[in-house]
């Protein structure tokens, strides 16, 4: 095959040789040589793994899965459609990796997965003499060190995240978990790369809330704005928050007697738009509920309440506020990073999955991954019905349940994906009423629902669900057990049903992937209508002359000017995604500079690579003093425990501080400023700052203790508790300010200049220390 160096038929012939000798063979595979000049060793290494496989799964590799495993290995994201075995050809690439002395994360989507494909391919990994295991959430944290420490593991993109910021806030080199970020392939790469790329990850801990002159008081600020009226404030329905009107604007300095975009006013700021958006936003039993006097946060894609979670900012304490309750403990972010810039991390990057193309510049733009398409096994007998359009949703939903009813009683196996836990119980309740019962699964419970999912091409079978995404189940026609394969196929296979026209292509066609695997007959199609929320979002009304846009019909719309605008929509709408996002990267590479910076010093000082050294460089003779009133020891490590915290405390004013920077930075556009440039020049003043800031906090640490009589008496205040969570909200403030977006129109994206001065930022030196002698 052309996606391959070495004769496949080869491959087969050499693997008839005895394991150990085709792994010792490999072994002479060099990091540091061309593979060019290897094939013989990689021959032998693919040959192993080929008798790996079929020794311990019992399945022989296609060709097209050894391909793909070879195009993982050099760094590009591979398209293989559902059911051709990515799962295996990820263990032949990460195979190759650790004969290249690299460790390897296989990051997918959910904790069933991760357990699911450890267990299944280990068996393989065992033969290979490779050290293999998984995490998931419930995985204790004495565990996870020695997992890591092995050269493959299982993960979710998510998890192995958190555990990144938990060697944020270390303080002590046992409890840093990860070792080099080295090689990775992330599986579903379009739903953890793209779809869920900039959800934030947040590590927050919980401190005693501050009664002094300085801080921002939540309730009397939440118990002010309670007194706005609607001529104070406005609602952004598309960025789910509040704002202040310039009338509000003149309210707020007039009670609290200040500038309220002054930067020394931004702590109070954030916590007025807080509140803005805990009283006039958030509703109760919609978006939280109150639980044994505790807010507890509603999932909007799964309606259930999400586990350790709690609003970023001051937006916690301005709800809890809401409904006077009172704690004297106030949650602090302490790190928080995108998947996407924590994905980045890693050296050696791959990942797959069934659709690539349609996002394929996006996956160069932000990740460098070139696409490579692996063609299938076997042909695809796959029917992709023309995409039928309807005047409004009940209509539309009245057209999707008769067509389940008449494939239905064909016997024909039924997969719906609905864009909505709402819509997903709506048409569920249509077909019960018409003697049709469904299976619904709302993402409830993964491993439950995979099981569900495998049986969804049985013959007579309903299933509707509300997210496909990372489902990760190949669904077998007949059924787990195929026993009524025979009567599936003859119904057309498995019909699979898409309610609407989503914002991306990649997602209608991911869904059609389901059905007509590995050369199985199957059957798909996508319902939209014309108030479907991507063509209001998209204003189809303006695309079709007036003359020609349909007055109300239950029937389908086939005039052919509405079939093309509305089909335009689905591209339009992945054009205003794609530049939505190189813009934002301009506004965050700034702020990943920053936070690669001080993550990176502060792990060499809890590892001891670094000592820090703040107290000999600026006050030598009080650092004498104190080390001849207490011994040197206890005065290092006293000054090593302070840094730490002190960083904390800094980096969590940052991120306050930026979040508050994001929300007035459109501002700037109406004095005729470009927000971009203002943006990047007031985040380095405040990291420069904050610098600075951080040596006078370790000084006058440094004069407490000459007060003190015992070491031991110095206190330093920690978290109470340390937890994770998913930042509730995905969007980006810079993303919904309209008015910002159209000041930035046109700007440059980043190019050679802004590399130039990304660089030199980089070589600047922060956060003083010297390196441990070895």
């Amino acid at each position: 095959m052309k996606n391959f160096i070495y004769p496949i038929k080869t491959i087969r012939e050499m693997s008839e040789r005895p394991l150990t000798e085709l792994l010792e063979a490999a072994k002479d595979l060099n990091a540091n040589e061309k593979f060019e000049k290897q094939t013989d060793s990689i021959g032998a290494a693919f040959s192993a793994c080929c008798q790996a496989c079929e020794k311990g799964i019992g399945l022989t590799p296609y060709d097209e899965q050894i391909a793909a495993a070879w195009t993982l290995f050099n760094g590009k994201v591979v398209e293989m459609k559902t059911g051709e075995g990515k799962t295996i050809a990820a263990v032949f690439a990460a195979f190759l990796h650790t004969l290249n002395e690299r460790n390897v994360h296989i990051l997918t989507y959910n904790d069933y997965l991760v357990e699911r494909d450890y267990n299944w391919m280990k068996p393989i990994y065992d033969l290979l003499g490779i050290s293999v295991g998984f995490i998931a959430e419930a995985t204790p944290k004495e565990e996870r060190k020695a997992v890591y420490q092995k050269q493959v593991v299982y993960n979710t993109a998510k998890e192995c995240g958190f555990d990144f910021l938990r060697d944020f806030v270390a303080d002590k080199p046992e409890d840093v978990l990860l070792k080099e970020f080295c090689a990775a392939i992330v599986d579903e790469a379009d739903s953890i790369l793209i779809d869920e790329a900039r959800i934030p990850l947040v590590i927050a801990g919980s401190l005693p809330v501050k009664h002094d002159d300085e801080s921002v008081d939540i309730t009397d600020t939440f118990s002010f704005v309670k007194t706005l009226t609607e001529k104070d404030y406005g609602l952004s329905d598309e960025a789910d928050s509040a704002y202040l009107t310039d009338k509000g604007i003149g309210k707020v300095e007039e009670f609290f007697d200040v500038d309220l975009y002054e930067e020394e006013n931004s702590a109070l700021l954030s916590v007025v738009n807080d509140c803005l958006r805990a009283n006039f936003v958030l509703k109760e039993n919609v978006n939280y509920i109150i639980k044994d006097n505790e807010i507890l946060i509603i999932d909007e894609f799964t309606g259930r309440t999400a586990k350790n979670r709690r609003y970023p900012g001051h937006l916690q304490n301005a709800v809890e506020a809401k409904h006077g309750i009172k704690t004297e403990l106030r949650g602090v972010v302490m790190g928080t990073i995108p998947l996407q810039y924590f994905i980045r991390q890693y050296k050696y990057l791959s990942g797959m999955t069934g659709t690539v193309f349609p996002s394929d510049e996006e996956f160069e733009l932000l990740y460098g991954l070139k696409p490579d398409e692996i063609p299938p096994h076997m042909p695809s007998k796959r029917i992709d019905r023309p995409t039928e359009i309807y005047y409004n949703n009940e209509t539309k939903l009245e057209a999707i349940k008769n067509d389940i009813i008449r494939a239905h009683k064909n016997r024909q196996p039924v997969l719906i994906g609905a864009e909505s836990i709402a819509e997903s119980e709506k048409l569920s309740g249509l077909l019960k009423e018409s003697g049709v019962d469904a299976i619904v699964l709302n993402a409830k419970n993964d491993h439950a629902e995979a099981e569900i999912i495998k049986n969804a091409g049985a013959a007579g079978t309903v299933t509707i669900s509300a997210n496909m995404a990372g489902r990760g189940g190949d669904i077998l026609l007949g059924g787990a057990d195929q026993k009524s394969r025979e009567e599936a196929v003859k119904s057309g296979g498995l019909y699979v049903i898409s309610t609407s026209m989503r914002e991306s292509s990649r997602i209608n066609l991911q869904l059609r992937g389901r059905t007509g695997r590995q050369g199985d007959v199957g059957e798909s199609k996508v319902f939209t209508a014309l108030d479907d929320e991507i063509m209001l979002k998209y204003d189809l009304k303006k695309l079709i002359s007036k003359n020609k846009y349909p007055s109300f019909t239950e029937e389908q719309i086939t005039e052919k000017a509405v079939v093309k605008e509305a089909e335009r929509i689905q591209r339009i709408s992945e054009g205003s995604r794609l530049d939505e996002r190189k813009r934002l990267l301009k506004y965050a590479m700034i702020s990943e500079k920053h936070r690669d910076a001080i993550f990176k010093a502060r792990k060499k000082f809890v590892t001891g690579e670094t000592e820090p050294t703040f107290w000999q460089d600026n006050c030598p003779d009080d650092y004498e003093k104190a080390v001849e009133k207490f011994n040197e020891q206890s005065v290092n490590d006293l000054q090593r425990d302070l840094i730490l915290q002190v960083i904390n405390e800094a980096w969590s004013d940052y991120l306050i501080f930026m979040s508050s920077l994001r929300e007035g930075i459109h501002l700037t556009s109406v004095g005729g400023k470009s927000p971009v440039d203002e943006f990047n020049v007031t985040s380095q003043k405040y990291y420069e700052n904050m610098e600075a800031q951080v040596v006078e906090e370790m000084l006058d640490g440094l004069e407490r203790l000459l007060e003190l009589d015992n070491i031991e008496e110095f206190t330093i205040v920690k978290p109470e508790s340390v937890y994770t969570y998913l930042q509730n909200e995905s969007g980006d403030e810079l993303v919904k300010k309209p008015i910002m977006l159209q000041a930035v129109e046109g700007a440059r994206l980043l190019g050679e200049e802004d590399d130039e001065e990304i660089e030199a930022e980089e070589n600047k030196k922060g956060f003083w220390g010297k390196k441990k002698d070895k």
